[in-house]
C-alpha cells in the first residue's frame, strides 16, 4: 500500500545516508509526479522541482505546466522550467527519443547547476510491466527482463513497487490535484498499445496480476544481481589485455563456457538474438558490428573495439 511511511523506507533502501541528499523532481503534472511531489513535501527532504513543457498539446501543455508550478508556489518550492521553443523542436527527428534527451539534459545540468545528488522521477508497477511486455518482445536478456533500475546513474525511481490504481488512490484519499495526459489515450507508440489493450486485459484475466507481476520481478532482479557477477567473473577469466577500448578476449576459453554465458558476453558488447548466434558459429576473419561494439574473430582470439 503507498503511504508515507512505505514511501520513506524505500528511499532508505535505495542509499545510504538519503535523507542528507538534496532531490530533483521531475514533475509533470500528471497523477504519478504529483503523488510523488506531495510525498517529498511531507517527509520533509530537501528538493527541488523540474517540469518541461514541450508546447505539443496547446493550451494543454501550459495547464500541465500551471498545476505544478501553483503547487510549487503554494508550498514554497523551488520551480525550475524548460520551456521547449519552436527552433529546438524543428530539430527533433524522432519524437520520443528527442523528448528524453532533451528532458534529461535539462535534469543533469540542473543536478550539476544546483548542487543537487539526485533526479528522482514518478515511474511506478504499472510503467515496469510495460518495460517488461517491450522488452520481452524484443528478445532481451534476463537484465532487459528486471525492469527500471531503482538506483542508477543518479536517478532514483522509488515508485516501482506502487500500482497505477494504488497511486490513483493515494491522490484521492489526500486532495491531491493532477492534470490527466489525453495523448496517452491514443495508440501512437507500442508503450501506448501495451498500456491501452494487452495490460487491462491480462489484469481482466488475472485480478492479481500486477501485485504477483512484482513479486516475480523482485525474484528476478535478486537473480539477475546474482547472474550479473557470475558473468563479470567469466569475463574477466577471457579478457587477455586492453583497455575499456580497446581489448581481447580469450575465445577458446570463452566457447567452453555453457551456453549463456557465452551468450551475455556477447550481448554485453551490444548484439542480440541472431547476431549472437552468427558470431558463436563464425569464421576466422569475420567482423561484425553493434551500436557500442566492432569485434573482428580470429582463430583463438576476439578483437574488441568500443565504437565512438
Amino acid at each position: 500500500m503507498l503511504d508515507f511511511n512505505n514511501f520513506k523506507k524505500i528511499l532508505m533502501n535505495l542509499g545510504k545516508e538519503i535523507f542528507s541528499k538534496k532531490f530533483l523532481l521531475a514533475v509533470s503534472g500528471g497523477a504519478d509526479s504529483m503523488v510523488l511531489l506531495d510525498l517529498f513535501r511531507v517527509s520533509g527532504f530537501e528538493f527541488r522541482v523540474a517540469h518541461v513543457n514541450y508546447h505539443f498539446r496547446d493550451e494543454d501543455s501550459n495547464l500541465d505546466q500551471k498545476i505544478v508550478e501553483d503547487f510549487c508556489k503554494k508550498n514554497d518550492i523551488q520551480f525550475h522550467l524548460k520551456d521547449i521553443s519552436e527552433e529546438e523542436k524543428s530539430k527533433m527527428k524522432s519524437l520520443q527519443n528527442w523528448a528524453r534527451e532533451i528532458r534529461y539534459d535539462f535534469f543533469f545540468n540542473l543536478l550539476e547547476k544546483e548542487n543537487l545528488d539526485f533526479i528522482v522521477t514518478a515511474h511506478h508497477l504499472n510503467d515496469e510491466l510495460e518495460t517488461f511486455i517491450i522488452n520481452l518482445s524484443r528478445g532481451s536478456g534476463i537484465k532487459g527482463l528486471c525492469g527500471i533500475p531503482k538506483n542508477e546513474n543518479q536517478i532514483l525511481r522509488p515508485l516501482l513497487t506502487f500500482s497505477k490504481s494504488e497511486i490513483y488512490a493515494f491522490a484521492k484519499e489526500n486532495l491531491i490535484d493532477f492534470r490527466e495526459d489525453k495523448s496517452n489515450k491514443k495508440d501512437d507508440y507500442l508503450r501506448n498499445k501495451i498500456r491501452n489493450h494487452v495490460v487491462p486485459k491480462m489484469v481482466e484475466i488475472f485480478p492479481n496480476f500486477l501485485e504477483q507481476f512484482g513479486e516475480s520481478l523482485g525474484y528476478l532482479y535478486t537473480v539477475n544481481q546474482f547472474f550479473q557477477e557470475e558473468i563479470q567473473k567469466n569475463f574477466d577469466e577471457i579478457l587477455i589485455n586492453g583497455n575499456e577500448s580497446d581489448f581481447t578476449l580469450n575465445k577458446e576459453i570463452l566457447f567452453q563456457k555453457p551456453k549463456i554465458i557465452i551468450i551475455e558476453i556477447i550481448r554485453k558488447l551490444g548484439f542480440s538474438g541472431l547476431e549472437i548466434e552468427k558470431i558463436i558459429n563464425a569464421e576466422n576473419g569475420k567482423f561484425f558490428r553493434s551500436s557500442t561494439h566492432e569485434i573482428t574473430i580470429k582463430r583463438k582470439e576476439i578483437l574488441c573495439k568500443k565504437r565512438d
